[in-house]
């Protein structure tokens, strides 16, 4: 009894405490990955163990599941004989400092290095004796790459960058493209460092404006998670001739770290920005798309952002429109000079909507059944005035869209709206009625427009019936003088008399008739119209 109750013990004892094993690297068949204890290989089963909910937990799982078992020497344990794996070639760590690699000839880096250890040679691996310390996320700085820009000016942006990354708690290393071998670019690169563990990579790029006499720095970013890199790419543009002052002023430096960072950036005050502009002839009126007018060239004017917007100009002499534009990336606290020469232009505005057929109203005043439409979807309408405009668009069936858009100096503004339809039911019976209230002041319109015409025709027969009776008068006036003949030429005037007044009674019948007709449609136009 005592020897079963002391295997009972030992079993428990087997199964409840905490093996100890080395930690293990695990990947399976089906693509899992996972660290463990490693506890052994006993008839083709593998033992891993490891805490689950804060319980030393043993796991058994058949062998040829697993893909590889690697240790933290590289060993894979798989193996029957496991030999010690040849660590590769670290091309960070095997970069000497010399003028050609890592040791870039600049003060601003020898001051970043001095503060913190920036690990150019190969990093030291922390054992712990206990529980292993988590990995030190690996972070590689390849130097800023510039062309037509002064390699000091490069390298003392190198040496801020790996400052503020100490700063941020990475300690980079630092590396010239060249120092990785049979790599042309930034991917071949990235490829090759995420190969030996570096997880966090960072690439620097120097692009000179000359249009704006500024300075393009690009910060690329790679961080690896997983198996795949997540790239960001921040930017910031600053004066060339105040480059290192202008990078430092209000954490532009810093926000464009956090950017590539995927961070939250520091709000910053925003530095005023000038615009000067000269046009030929002078005397053009200078605007942006989203404002009227700003001033009368030449002339300088303030803006408070940094990005890239587009500068019209036009002059408008006898509804003749001469216009130009231009596109402007303000510098922060700089000077921005524009020249502008003006060309004869004839604007249109394009409007094409989807349906077709949709009627184009102006929006400065409201939509009735007495409104005209000024075009029919597709259509081109002439533009007399420069600045913001507004149209609106009708289409039965479909809801109204109002569209405001800036009329600019070019040959064509192109509008494409997609027209909604309508669902609501009271939006449709609205619809229905105005409609209707407009096919009846149409119908009115019709009415009015013939009654007007036989109101005319009328009237002209009654004056042509009035010329006949006075011609007639005049006969008969001839033929009462004493002592006429009453002869061949008596009994023509007489019968020509005769006639005059037929002809005058008729004219007189069919012209009060058409009055009297115009009279009707007018009523009934009316009554229609109103």
């Amino acid at each position: 009894m005592k020897k079963i109750l002391l295997l009972i013990a030992i079993a428990l004892t087997t199964v409840f405490a905490d093996p100890s094993g080395v930690f293990v690297d695990v990947e399976l068949l089906s693509g899992t990955r996972q660290r463990a204890q490693f506890l052994g290989i006993e008839n083709d089963t593998v033992s891993l163990g490891g805490y689950i909910q804060n319980k030393f937990t043993v796991v058994k799982i058949a062998k040829k599941q697993f893909k590889k078992i690697v240790d933290e020497k590289g060993n894979d344990l798989l193996k029957e004989a496991p030999q010690p794996a040849k660590t590769p070639t670290d091309p960070v760590a095997k970069t000497k400092p010399s003028s050609s690699s890592v040791a870039i000839s600049s003060d601003a880096i020898s001051s970043a290095a001095s503060s913190s250890s920036v690990a150019i040679s190969s990093s030291s691996t922390a054992v712990s004796s206990s529980k292993p310390a988590p990995k030190p996320i690996k972070t590689v700085l390849v130097a800023y790459t510039a062309e037509g820009v002064e390699q000091t000016i490069a390298d003392q942006f190198t040496g801020l960058t790996a400052r503020l990354l100490m700063e941020a708690g990475e300690n980079p290393q630092l590396i010239r493209k060249s120092d990785i071998k049979n790599c042309d670019d930034n991917i071949c690169i990235q490829n090759e460092l995420s190969s030996y563990g570096y997880r966090s990579i960072y690439f620097g790029e120097i692009i000179p404006n000359i249009k704006t006499d500024s300075l393009t720095l690009n910060l690329t970013h790679a961080f690896y998670e997983d198996s795949l890199p997540m790239l960001h790419k921040a930017s910031v543009n600053i004066s060339r001739k105040a480059a290192f002052s202008d990078a430092i002023t209000n954490n532009k430096l810093k926000n464009q770290l956090l950017d590539a960072q995927g961070k939250e950036t520091v709000k910053i005050k925003r530095d005023r920005s000038y615009i000067h502009i000269e046009t030929d002839p002078d005397g053009a009126t200078i605007s942006r798309s989203e404002e009227e007018s700003i001033c009368k060239s030449p002339c300088t004017f303030v803006v408070t952002d940094t990005s890239k917007f587009t500068l019209y100009a036009y002059w408008d002499v006898d509804r003749h429109l001469w216009g130009a534009s231009t596109s402007i990336t303000p510098l922060p606290g700089d000077t921005v000079h524009v020249s502008l020469k003006l060309k004869r232009v004839a604007p249109e505005i394009r409007i094409q909507t989807f349906p077709e057929g949709a009627s184009v109203y102006k929006a400065s005043a409201p939509i009735t059944k007495r409104s005209k439409a000024i075009a029919k979807t597709p259509e081109k309408i002439p533009a007399y005035e420069m600045g913001v405009d507004s149209l609106l668009i009708r289409k039965a069936g479909y809801r109204d869209t109002l569209i405001n858009f800036f009329v600019a100096p070019i040959s064509q503004i192109d509008l494409s709206i997609d027209l909604e339809k309508l669902t609501d039911f009271d939006e449709i019976e609205k619809q229905n009625k105005w409609l209707h209230d407009k096919k009846m002041q149409t119908i009115g319109e019709a009415f009015i427009g013939g009654a007007a015409g036989t109101v005319l025709i009328g009237a002209l027969l009654m004056y042509f019936a009035h010329l006949d009776y006075n011609d007639a008068d005049d006969i008969k006036n001839d033929l009462k003088i004493p002592g006429a003949v009453k002869g061949e030429n008596y009994r023509n005037k007489v019968k020509q008399n005769k006639k005059l007044v037929d002809q005058g009674d008729n004219k007189t019948i069919a012209g009060g008739i058409l009055l009297g007709t115009g009279a009707v449609l007018l009523g009934v136009g009316l009554y229609f119209y109103f």
